[in-house]
């Protein structure tokens, strides 16, 4: 797998926008070169752009300067590590252990991100937080802005899982079953098993003929219950307990 070229240390952002202008680099050089470091890279400047949008408005933080320093000073924690690796250099030890996965081809996508984002969150935003506000009073003036950020971010939650879905087939099973239970629908510990062991397509029949549905594939689409994202319920839709009823119902199993 080819390697991304890293920048020098010295070119490191200095605004929000440059930030933006770098991961989308490393996000380019990803897509032509097939490198994995693309998945966080795509996350981060998501996430990046939504926090200056919430900037440019100028009525989401109480201190819009500060806030545009730790994003800064908080991205530059992950490109420093980027460059180091890239150039041979050692970064962080949890920044270690993430690039270590990258020529792995075994774990998923959401699995690349969630340990970049324990490195970059777990110890990096600390780090950030305590470089821009130096001392307990300036802390705890940031504690606010600090906290509006969750807000900005949490609206990019369901895009993020819809987006991870349409590359990651498996994340998307898992998601939609989680879904489901939100509207009343049941999926048992042993579903659960079979979607993480990629076995749930062949438990279809077997499901279907336990939870009392036609056998037949075609006939088993004409029923429609609110829980029609959800992988399957173990109720049928005549009886599933979000209260729906079946739409135009097979009569026999053909």
């Amino acid at each position: 797998m080819s390697t991304v070229a890293p920048a020098a240390p010295e070119t490191l952002p200095q605004t929000i926008e440059q930030v933006i202008e770098r991961l989308n680099g490393i996000l380019d050089d990803s897509l032509r070169g097939a490198h994995r470091i693309g998945y966080f890279a795509a996350l981060y400047e998501r996430v990046t752009t939504n926090v200056r949008r919430a900037l440019v408005a100028g009525n989401v933080f109480q201190d819009n300067p500060r806030m545009e320093r730790l994003d800064v000073v908080f991205a530059n924690r992950f490109l420093a590590a980027w460059d180091a690796h890239a150039s041979g250099g050692t970064p962080t030890l949890s920044w270690q252990a993430a690039f270590a996965l990258l020529d792995d081809p075994g774990p998923l996508v959401v699995q690349h991100l969630l340990v970049g984002m324990n490195a970059h969150i777990n110890l990096d935003l600390g780090i950030a937080a305590a470089t821009v506000a130096r001392s307990p009073q300036a802390l705890e003036s940031l504690w606010p802005d600090f906290k509006t950020i969750n807000d900005v971010l949490s609206r990019l939650v369901i895009v993020v899982e819809d987006e991870l879905g349409q590359v990651s087939p498996r994340l998307k099973r898992i998601e939609d079953t989680r879904r489901g239970w939100r509207t009343g629908c049941s999926t048992s510990a042993s579903t659960w098993r079979a979607i993480l062991r990629g076995r749930w397509r062949r438990s279809w029949p077997a499901r279907r003929q336990r939870a009392g549905m036609p056998s037949s594939p075609g006939a088993t689409r004409r029923w429609r219950c609110w829980g029609a994202r959800c992988i399957r319920c173990t109720a049928s839709p005549a009886t599933c307990r979000a209260g729906s009823t079946p739409r135009n119902p097979p009569t026999s199993a053909t």
